[in-house]
């Protein structure tokens, strides 16, 4: 196990994995940077942070490396600081 921002053990240890994202919140979409990523989640960094609260649901469209394919992902937004906020997976 791994611990997070704020000291919480992870169940998945977390990856650098860098690229820009599409991610939707009640049917509107949003720019942001994938920090890192792993099994159960993922940080996302994004200017509309201030937009979010902890709980709200989110679909991030993931790129895979190669840039031909996209993954979508359903989460839940764990916590979040001035420039982004952590998913966990549904």
């Amino acid at each position: 196990m791994s611990e997070d921002f704020y000291g919480l053990k992870r169940k998945h240890e977390r990856k650098g994995y860098r690229a820009e994202i599409v991610f939707a919140h009640k049917d509107r979409a949003y720019n942001g940077s994938l920090k890192d990523i792993s099994v159960g989640g993922a940080f996302v960094e994004t200017a509309s942070v201030n937009q979010f609260s902890v709980g709200d649901l989110v679909i991030l469209n993931i790129p895979y490396t190669t840039g031909k394919k996209i993954m979508k992902r359903k989460g839940r937004i764990q916590w979040q600081n001035n420039v982004g906020f952590a998913v966990e997976f549904l």
